[in-house]
């Protein structure tokens, strides 16, 4: 971990301070904001990030052989099907990100802080299953929680891996299209955008095929497979429940 203080853009006098992370092996990716240049050292190269993208700067990929620094947005667990996402497989570039903020956490009910390169939750992992989405649903309200909203690549990738590592289940996201036929939606309310519908997805899903109106992560039945599956909102599935 590396600690940088310098000050905030515009503002001489205030302070700002990131703490970054190294992610080991690739882990981690991004998405790169602007074009690379060199500099001496992973803190630099994030120094020199935030002064030209304060609003954007969340990470850089840097190797440390080449010195060269390229600037990143916020970090996330890697996601199969984005292609534009740096570093690329096999390079020797290692990505350093700034934790995003740590969301507050009420801890009753099994709740508690989980985080992927650098984004957190405050979640609760079921450990057994819910006899439908809406079941589900109604456990996670009692709980003053929602089923989990992966509406970003961060929050979806935080989502994933949290998932995979502590729980290796089929397990529901709080995502369907029961309203409507096609329209995927949020329990927060917001539709699936037509960006994540592009890599949230296994490839040829969501089928649509007779009542399968939810979405679920298929991490038993299908190891090794990344995307959602939509599938019957009345089968049992574990879940996570999120605090925000």
């Amino acid at each position: 971990m590396y600690t940088c203080i310098f000050p905030a853009v515009g503002v001489v006098s205030i302070q700002r301070e990131a703490y970054l992370t190294q992610a080991t092996g690739q882990e981690c990716q991004t998405l790169q904001i602007g074009e690379p240049w060199t500099s001496v050292s992973p803190i630099a190269c994030y120094a020199e990030c935030m002064i030209r993208y304060p609003d954007s700067c969340q990470s850089v990929v840097y190797n440390s052989h080449t010195q060269n620094c390229r600037p990143g947005s916020v970090a996330f667990g890697p996601i199969q099907r984005i292609t534009t996402s740096i570093p690329e497989t096999g390079s020797t570039d290692g990505v350093f990100y700034a934790r995003q903020p740590i969301p507050p956490c009420n801890k009753t009910d099994n709740f508690t802080i989980y985080d992927v390169c650098g984004t957190s939750a405050c979640m609760h992992l079921s450990t057994s299953k819910a006899n439908s989405y809406s079941t589900a649903k109604n456990i996670c309200s009692l709980m003053n929680s929602k089923l989990y909203v992966g509406n970003t690549r961060a929050k979806f990738s935080t989502f994933w891996y949290t998932a995979k590592k502590y729980m290796n289940a089929d397990i529901l996201i709080g995502l369907n299209d029961i309203t409507t036929e096609g329209n995927f939606v949020w329990e927060n309310g917001e539709s699936l955008s037509y960006e994540q519908s592009q890599y949230i997805w296994i490839i040829s899903e969501p089928s649509g095929t007779g009542d399968e109106d939810c979405a679920d992560a298929r991490q038993l039945d299908w190891p090794g497979v990344f995307g959602l599956n939509d599938a019957k909102c009345s089968e049992p599935k574990h879940y996570i429940c999120e605090r925000w």
